[in-house]
């Protein structure tokens, strides 16, 4: 292993929502700086070569561990490997991370409207983690709403949902709507249904989301950010004020 470029990490903790989604947090051996909105890469040695991906990072950066919320791709050459990996287990990381997403946010004079699908969270995730920090010790403040919505085919997909509720709870800046677009198979659920993009003109609206005073950030499904881009474009948003962050399905 090329020392200079890779580090060794361990995973420190692990909790599995369903059979293909999991959250680790992985305690590196080197210092890991990042801002949020950007990507580790994270790999496995698999018969003499190293298996690497770039996974956006859910941690905020003053967090000691790196955190990550992972699907499982059947056929990809990378998550089979790391599905098996437990409490105690060796990775390697790449000493430099990288991303532009987020690059630039908040905008102080500015609403923000974040859509995501499932592991898509974890920018946002990121982000909220940082900003509530700042607001709860006064080192930053807003005039301006953050909003996001959260879909997944079925509730349990949720990863952060008690922490998102509970900060939506307590920041008064902060609006949180997640939704559920397989509601047959989730009879419990009790909140919004649909696919994000479904709800996003709705939500916009009620909220008061316009073009020139606001920034939409799209990460997730690449379905879903091609959808909800052409939506927000018909309402008057401009390219410069939609960003995104695709997830391939080839992790």
């Amino acid at each position: 292993m090329d020392d200079e470029r890779f580090a060794r990490g361990m995973v420190i903790a692990r909790r599995d929502l369903a059979h293909d989604l999991w959250i680790i947090k992985v305690r590196t051996e080197c210092d890991l700086p990042f801002r949020p909105g950007q990507y580790a890469t994270v790999g496995v040695p698999v018969d003499g070569k190293l298996i690497e991906r770039p996974y956006s990072i859910v941690s905020s950066p003053e967090e000691p561990e790196l955190e990550l919320f992972i699907e499982l791709v059947p056929e990809g050459e990378l998550t089979p490997h790391l599905y098996h990996l437990a409490e105690g287990a060796e990775v390697v990381v790449r000493r430099k991370t990288k991303g532009l997403f987020l690059r630039g946010a908040p905008v102080d004079a500015e609403d923000h409207l974040f859509a995501a699908t499932v592991t898509g969270i974890a920018p946002f995730c990121s982000m909220l983690r940082t900003l509530v920090r700042r607001w709860r010790d006064q080192e930053w403040k807003t005039e301006r709403r953050l909003i996001l919505l959260l879909g997944a085919s079925r509730s349990y997909e949720f990863g952060y949902l008690e922490e998102m509720n509970a900060l939506a709870a307590e920041v008064p800046w902060f609006e949180f709507v997640p939704t559920v677009s397989r509601p047959w198979e989730d009879a419990e659920w009790p909140g919004e249904t649909g696919r994000v993009e479904d709800i996003l003109r709705k939500y916009a609206d009620a909220y008061g989301v316009k073009p020139g005073s606001a920034g939409v950030y799209l990460c997730g499904h690449p379905q879903m950010i091609a959808n909800a881009r052409g939506i927000m474009l018909r309402r008057g948003f401009s390219d410069k004020e939609i960003r995104e962050e695709q997830y391939w399905p080839d992790k």
